[in-house]
């Protein structure tokens, strides 16, 4: 409103034929005046972005992160979920859109509205057609806009189907440890191909949405020239007529103000429509139910050393393809029992069903069919938080992050570790020998991601790592699921001999499809 007033008021000052010393002086307070209030607004708009930031990545993406991790497996390894989870990082993983879009474009409606308000009073004392005329054509702008970003707003979905499989490419890209095989069998260019295969179907709905809105800045600006061409004549009338110069001046300046503060509110208002998509996405993943209870439900009796594992007529099938296809059972009406402090071994080929049985032990998969009871309690009614922390499993393929021994054994803070326990779990686990060695023994690095001076293991070793995170959990059942596949046979023998000595008291089960 002040940008609008100001060249009215020089000119006004000129027609009253103003001292220039007065003309200065009051030019100049003007200007400091409106000095004043641009650096206020610029004050708040930096400490208010700063604030919505740290809302955006703290409150809000902390909330994602715990929702990602709190998820069932079943869940999580959906690619709907996969879908809808790229859609809810979307939604606060930028400065511009999804939450802080909305506190950004908020503001903005709020100022626009308001000039719009003071402008159409200052419009309205000359003639209230020209007011009618503005907001009709403006009306027209909104409503072409509309139909230019449903496009946008219809494929939103199809848009994160493609980011999701970009996303995938990057990650194994970039991930070390498919850094090998990229490189041994040159898989730079398959991948590279891929990825511009998927980027360029992206490009291409990017495209169409870029044309949807070039066709309506093409009838925005036939209509703003019809308007300015109308409202030009009109003025120029009146300024034959008598109407003074600063007069003049001051409504072409609200004319061209209120065109763009119009075109201001029709651009945030469907900015606001993305992101509130964007943001109901953030928020449908947030409210997703878990299948299993969690913090709820049965609980194990604590003051049992061991669990009874019970298998009655369990079937499942993986989850069949888009069409509808109803997949091979890989389990069918399965049943056997571990006894309390058993220790069994399934053995069996590849493709048996053997890790589909941990998988469902875990709590990852629910049965088709049947039932699968801890201690007489069926895991489908049991809180599976409390379960778990008495279960221990050991998989082929061993995850450690690149932090400190200690935190990968406990995988807890350094703070929240108990250090004798990761020492005695070390020991027990026999990788305290080449532990102890190290200048900063269990609190050194694995990796060298976060510290240069971090250490690799072995396949042996590692396993021994995952034995001692096992024996650090102090766990009621512990699962073996091919742990020793990539050892050779001494290794594997120690291995097996290791887990012999410390599950003295536990049922374990041993997965294996090698009979020896």
């Amino acid at each position: 409103l002040v940008l609008v007033l100001l060249p009215a008021f020089v000119i006004h000052l000129l027609e009253l034929k103003v001292p220039i010393e007065n003309m200065a002086t009051s030019i100049l307070l003007a200007f400091v005046g409106f000095g004043l209030i641009s650096s206020l607004a610029t004050w708040f708009v930096n400490r208010n972005r700063g604030q919505y930031v740290e809302f955006r990545g703290g409150s809000m993406m902390s909330k994602l992160t715990n929702k990602v991790s709190y998820l069932d497996y079943v869940q999580l390894e959906n690619e709907d979920t996969q879908k809808l989870m790229g859609n809810a990082i979307n939604a606060v993983g930028s400065n511009n859109d999804g939450l802080e879009g909305i506190i950004h474009k908020t503001t903005k409606l709020a100022t626009a509205i308001l000039s719009l308000g003071c402008f159409s009073l200052f419009m309205a004392n000359l003639s209230i057609w020209i007011v009618a005329l503005l907001i009709m054509v403006s009306v027209i702008q909104v409503y072409s806009y509309k139909l230019a970003s449903k496009y946008v707003l219809k494929n939103v979905s199809v848009k994160a189907e493609y980011e999701v499989t970009k996303n995938y490419f990057k990650r194994q890209v970039y991930d070390v440890n498919s850094g090998k095989d990229i490189r041994i069998y040159q898989l730079k260019n398959w991948l590279t191909h891929a990825y511009q295969r998927a980027n360029q179907k992206y490009q291409k709905i990017v495209a169409k949405e870029k044309l949807h809105y070039f066709a309506n800045d093409l009838i925005c600006l036939i209509l703003q020239l019809a308007r300015d061409g109308s409202c030009y004549y009109y003025f120029i009338q009146l300024l034959k007529n008598g109407m003074g110069v600063a007069e003049f001046v001051l409504y072409m300046g609200i004319i061209a103000a209120f065109s763009s503060y119009f075109n201001e509110i029709t651009v945030q208002l469907m900015g606001f429509e993305r992101d509130q998509i964007s943001l109901d996405f953030y928020r449908d993943f947030i409210n997703m139910k878990t299948i299993f209870n969690h913090g709820e439900g049965e609980k194990l009796d604590q003051n049992k050393s061991t669990y009874a594992i019970e298998f009655s007529k369990v079937s499942f099938s993986y989850p069949g393809n888009e069409d509808g296809e109803i997949q091979q059972k890989i389990l069918d009406e399965v049943s056997f029992t571990i006894n309390e402090g058993e220790k069994l071994a399934l053995v069996g080929t590849n493709g048996a069903g053997k890790s589909t049985i941990v998988k469902l032990l875990c709590g990852f998969y629910v049965p088709d069919s049947g039932q699968i009871r801890i201690n007489g309690v069926d895991l489908k009614e049991m809180d599976l938080d409390d379960y778990y922390r008495y279960l221990a499993v050991v998989f082929q393929e061993s995850f450690v992050y690149s932090f400190t021994l200690t935190e990968n054994i406990s995988c807890q803070s350094l703070e929240d570790s108990d250090g004798k326990r990761v020492q005695h779990a070390l020991m027990d686990s026999g990788l305290w020998d080449k532990i102890k060695s190290l200048p900063k023994k269990e609190l050194t690095y694995l990796n060298k991601n976060i510290d240069q001076e971090g250490i690799q293991l072995s396949g042996g070793e590692m396993q021994k790592l995952m034995l001692a995170r096992a024996l650090y959990k102090k766990c009621k059942l512990l699962i073996l699921d091919e742990p020793t596949a990539a050892l050779d046979a001494l290794a594997e023998s120690e291995m097996y001999e290791k887990y012999e000595q410390v599950i003295s008291g536990k049922s374990a089960l041993f997965i294996s499809h090698r009979l020896a």
